[in-house]
């Protein structure tokens, strides 16, 4: 029997990255249905990332000023790196930053200029929970895009087809569910569609082929936007879409009826987002016993999630970098096109082991350099957790941070409860709870 304190904490996980006890047991007096609302009423806010400035300001840049910029690229995607980090883990609109991350993750680009990356960010974060056929229309434009699938050299005498495969395989209808032929054509739409040297989109007529197209079995003298509208009124790219959307905020092992019938109700949505996200939400599956509690967290959900119950400050910023680093995943650094591809590929021996010797590392525990001088709040714990009994406390504790099962780990943890004072007992159990395997589960 899934209680309603983990119901809350599971639609908290999923939906952003984790809320602290205190935020959890307020929220107790309301109904799920009302936490939805909540969760899609803080998310309306659309706040910018804004860690990099426009280097060229609209202006054309001239080949030296494009080397600097390549040559300041690196420092300046750490910069964003962190800057994202935080407003994941601080801002009220936690829907919107974790559906970011997710189409982060199914937009995979990786470019050598800082900047477009920040703008194809914000792009994903504008359109987030709006409509997915807006944001792939937006997404085709993207400067950052355009270049990482070589949509530069797509042009009229030499078609390129990068981004046309990348479009139908990994962003729409998947492998398998369209032709060789569908991506030649395709790629001939898409011709001419640059990035100028303003950094933004250029519909370059010169190098686009007007001549007839035909794909999927429709003939006409097709564009870009055309090709993506064909797509988009095949409802297996809504089959395709909400596959990944389930495995992502549900369960990696993917219910085939139940994802048929949410692909239908997205595709007759004209691919809302959002309704899509509040049906699951509000649906008493999403809360089942099968359904919680089954996922490990990635690598950015995991440090996030530490900075949101803590408000952590490392002694160096660069130890985040270097933490998913570790972990195996880079936010603006995916390993291909295809993303990362989550699950249990987050888990190996060495960050395994990483996982969990965090919280001694980040509470000091284990005194090591650099890692030494962590600033933490735990005045929430203290106030959650300080007028418990050691048994209440392991019981409270364990309850707030695994949805698994975890009674029989309670003599355990009592075993391990140290201090004589109420806030050292909470601090010792709290760290204690965190070492375990299943708090990488959320």
């Amino acid at each position: 029997m899934i209680t309603k304190q983990k119901k809350i904490q599971h639609l908290y996980l999923r939906a952003g990255f984790g809320e602290t006890p205190g935020r959890v047991n307020n929220a107790l007096a309301s109904e799920i249905p009302h936490l939805v609302d909540e969760l899609f009423k803080r998310s309306d806010l659309k706040d910018d990332l804004t860690a990099l400035k426009n280097p060229v300001r609209g202006k054309e840049a001239s080949n030296l000023k494009i080397a600097l910029l390549l040559l300041r690229s690196k420092k300046q995607v750490k910069e964003l790196n962190l800057a994202w980090m935080e407003k994941m883990a601080n801002s009220p609109a936690q829907l919107r930053e974790k559906m970011t991350l997710f189409w982060h993750n199914h937009f995979a680009t990786k470019v050598p200029f800082a900047y477009l990356a920040q703008v194809q960010n914000n792009t994903l974060r504008h359109h987030a929970l709006g409509s997915f056929r807006e944001l792939l229309h937006a997404v085709a434009k993207d400067p950052a895009m355009l270049i990482f699938l070589n949509n530069q050299q797509n042009r009229e005498r030499s078609p390129n087809e990068n981004f046309a495969r990348e479009l139908m395989e990994l962003f729409t209808l998947g492998e398998g569910h369209y032709t060789e032929q569908d991506i030649k054509e395709a790629a001939r739409a898409f011709t001419g569609w640059q990035v100028n040297k303003t950094g933004k989109f250029e519909f370059n007529s010169r190098q686009h082929d007007f001549g007839s197209k035909t794909v999927f079995g429709q003939t006409g003298d097709w564009n870009g936007d055309d090709v993506i509208d064909i797509i988009l009124n095949n409802p297996r790219t809504a089959k395709f879409l909400t596959q990944k959307i389930y495995a992502y905020f549900v369960n990696d092992d993917v219910n085939a009826p139940r994802v048929e019938e949410l692909g239908q109700l997205f595709f007759k949505s004209d691919y809302d987002i959002s309704s899509l996200l509040a049906h699951i939400f509000t649906s008493d599956w999403f809360y089942e016993e099968e359904n919680t509690g089954n996922k490990i967290a990635s690598p950015v959900e995991l440090l996030v999630r530490y900075r949101r119950l803590f408000s952590l400050e490392l002694t160096n910023d660069e130890l985040w970098l270097k933490s998913q680093k570790i972990l195996g995943q880079v936010l603006f650094n995916p390993p291909n096109v295809a993303g990362w591809p989550g699950g249990q590929n987050w888990i190996d021996s060495s960050s395994l082991m990483f996982r969990l010797n965090l919280a001694p590392l980040f509470f000091e525990y284990e005194r090591v350099d650099p890692w030494a001088g962590t600033k933490a709040d735990w005045s929430g714990m203290y106030g959650a957790f300080s007028t418990k009994s050691k048994e209440e406390l392991v019981r409270g504790v364990t309850q707030a941070f695994i949805q698994a099962d975890t009674s029989s780990k309670d003599d355990l943890l009592m075993r391990h409860i140290t201090g004589r004072d109420p806030e050292a007992q909470v601090k010792s159990a709290v760290v204690r709870t965190m070492m375990l395997p299943e708090f990488q589960l959320i």
